[in-house]
C-alpha cells in the first residue's frame, strides 16, 4: 500500500447557500503524520471545497493516480458529496475507502451502511489512521485498532474509542506542501471570519478540545484541553510566513485562551519576531477569560478581530446549556477590547430547550447594549452526536435535520416554549434591531478593513441568515 489519496468532500446543496472555506487541516495532519512514520508513501490531497468542485471532477485524477487507499473527510453538510465520492472511487479504482471527520465520527453506522465505504475512523484520526494503513499494508487484522468502525458481514463493528493524543507537539506541522495555499489568498473565498485584512491568509490550530460542556457542541477532540507549546506554534507561523508568504493568520481553536498564560506567551513570541502579521480568531474565544494584559498583547501582536461565543444573554440559559459564561465579566471585557480598537463579533443562538420569550429578549438586549460591532443570531440545530440532540429525543421532539441546509433561519427542531412562528419572528427581529441602527452602521463602517468588501459581506450574511 504505497499510494494514498485524501479527499476533502465538496457540497451538493443548492447554490443559494454560502459555505465557509478553510484549508483541509484534518487531511493535512493525516498526511504529515503518515509521512513521518512511512516516508516512502505517495500521498495526494484533493480539495473539492476550495474549488466548489463536484465529485465527478476528480474522477480522472483518481484514475491517473491509482491509489491503494482513499480517505474522505466530511462534515455533516458534506455527507452527500462523501457518498458520491465513495461510489465513484469504487467504480474507478480498487482502493479501500476510509472515511473520517465529524459526520462519520458521530454517525459511523449511517456512513458504513453505504457498501462503497469500507472503514470509518472516528474522532482524532492521526494515530488510528496510521495504524490502519500500517495493518492493511502488512495484511494484518484491523479489529484491534481503537477508534475505527467497519463491517463484518452484516454487522457493523465499533472498536473502542481512542484516547486523545496527549502531546500535540509530537504531530508534525500540517502538510502545507500538499495543498494549493495560494487559492485561499483570493478575497472571493468566504471564511468564517467574513472579513480579512490581508489576502495572504492561512489558518492554524494551536490547541484541541474545549473543556466546557456546551450541549450543542461536537466531541471530536474530547473534552480535555490539549495545547501545542508556544514554541511549536511559533515554528508553524514562521514556516507559513517565510516559506509561503502568509501575512494573516486565523487561529481556529475551540478555546485558544483557556490557558491564558500560554496564550500570552504565544503572542509575546510573535511580537518578539517583529512579523508583519495580522491575527483574527473566527472560531470564537472565551470572552470571560481575558485580562487587560492579554488584550494589549493581542492588539500588539496584530489581532484586529475577535469573535466571542456568547450564545445567550440569559444567565439561566447559560447554566442550562452548560456554557456558564460570566455575563458581567464578558460585558467588561467587550468594553476593554472595543477600547483597544479591535473589531468584535458576537455569536448568539436562539432555540434552546425550554427557552422562554423573556430569555430571548435578554439575548437580543445583551447584543444591542454591548459594544460589539457585528452579531449573528443562529437558530439552534441539534446535530447528531451532541447532548442537545439527546435532549430533543428525550423530549419526544422530531428533529428535521437536513445536513445540506446551513441556513441559520431554519428551525430543525423547536425545543423552546414558543411557537415556530414566534421563534422565527424573534430571529428576524434580533437581526433587524441589531443592524438597522444608524450608529451601528457607522460603527461597522469605520472599524472594518477593506471597506470595498462590505457589499459582498452583507450579502453573504443576508443569504446565510434569511434565505
Amino acid at each position: 500500500m504505497n499510494r494514498i489519496a485524501l479527499i476533502e468532500s465538496g457540497v451538493s446543496a443548492p447554490t443559494k447557500f454560502v459555505y465557509q472555506v478553510y484549508p483541509p487541516h484534518g487531511l493535512m495532519y493525516l498526511a504529515s503524520y503518515l509521512r513521518s512514520k512511512k516516508p516512502d508513501l505517495k500521498i495526494k490531497i484533493f480539495d473539492l471545497m476550495v474549488n466548489r468542485a463536484s465529485a465527478e471532477s476528480i474522477e480522472k485524477k483518481l484514475k491517473n493516480f491509482s491509489p491503494d487507499l482513499i480517505g474522505i473527510h466530511a462534515m455533516h453538510f458534506q455527507a452527500k458529496s462523501l457518498h458520491q465520492i465513495a461510489q465513484l472511487a469504487k467504480k474507478q479504482t480498487k482502493a479501500i475507502v476510509v472515511v473520517g471527520g465529524p459526520y462519520p465520527s458521530s454517525e459511523p453506522k449511517t456512513a458504513l451502511s453505504d457498501p462503497n465505504i469500507d472503514i470509518a475512523v472516528r474522532g482524532e484520526g492521526e494515530i488510528s489512521f496510521f495504524e490502519l494503513v500500517d495493518a492493511l499494508s502488512q495484511k494484518k487484522e484491523i479489529k484491534a485498532i481503537p477508534g475505527i468502525a467497519y463491517r463484518k458481514g452484516e454487522e457493523i463493528i465499533l472498536e473502542p474509542e481512542r484516547e486523545p493524543i496527549p502531546d500535540l507537539d509530537q504531530i508534525p506541522f500540517p502538510a502545507w506542501d500538499l495543498i494549493e495555499l495560494e487559492k485561499f489568498f483570493d478575497f472571493k473565498i468566504l471564511t468564517q471570519n467574513d472579513i480579512r485584512w490581508k489576502k495572504e491568509l492561512a489558518t492554524i490550530f494551536t490547541s484541541r478540545a474545549c473543556p466546557y460542556g456546551c450541549i450543542y457542541c461536537h466531541n471530536i477532540f474530547g473534552k480535555r484541553f490539549r495545547a501545542r507549546s508556544p514554541e511549536n506554534v511559533l515554528g508553524e507561523i514562521q514556516l507559513l510566513y517565510n516559506q509561503y508568504g502568509v501575512r494573516e493568520i486565523h487561529i481556529i481553536d475551540d478555546c485558544f485562551n483557556f490557558d491564558m498564560e500560554r496564550a500570552k506567551k504565544i503572542l509575546k513570541l510573535i511580537i518578539a519576531q517583529k512579523l508583519d502579521l495580522k491575527l483574527a480568531f473566527p472560531n470564537g474565544i472565551r470572552g470571560d477569560r481575558l485580562d487587560p494584559e492579554l488584550i494589549e498583547l493581542l492588539k500588539t501582536a496584530g489581532a484586529y478581530k475577535l469573535n466571542f461565543g456568547i450564545e445567550s444573554g440569559s444567565q439561566r440559559i447559560q447554566k442550562l446549556i452548560h456554557k456558564g459564561l460570566d455575563l458581567e465579566k464578558i460585558k467588561q471585557n467587550i468594553e476593554l477590547v472595543n477600547k483597544a480598537g479591535i473589531f468584535i463579533h458576537g455569536f448568539f443562538m436562539l432555540g434552546f430547550p425550554n427557552e422562554t420569550e423573556a430569555d430571548i429578549k435578554k439575548t437580543i438586549e445583551f447584543a444591542i447594549k454591548s459594544k460589539i460591532h457585528t452579531a449573528g443570531f443562529a437558530l439552534l440545530t441539534p446535530f447528531p452526536g451532541t447532548k442537545v440532540r439527546e435532549m430533543a429525543e428525550e423530549m419526544g421532539r422530531k428533529v428535521e435535520f437536513d445536513p445540506e441546509d446551513t441556513s441559520y433561519a431554519r428551525i430543525a427542531c423547536n425545543l423552546t416554549e414558543l411557537s415556530d412562528q414566534k421563534l422565527k419572528f424573534y430571529h428576524r427581529l434580533a437581526h433587524w434591531r441589531f443592524y438597522f441602527r444608524i450608529r451601528q452602521v457607522f460603527k461597522i463602517f469605520w472599524a472594518i478593513p477593506n471597506k470595498w468588501l462590505l457589499p459582498r459581506i452583507f450579502w453573504a450574511h443576508f443569504r446565510l441568515k434569511f434565505l
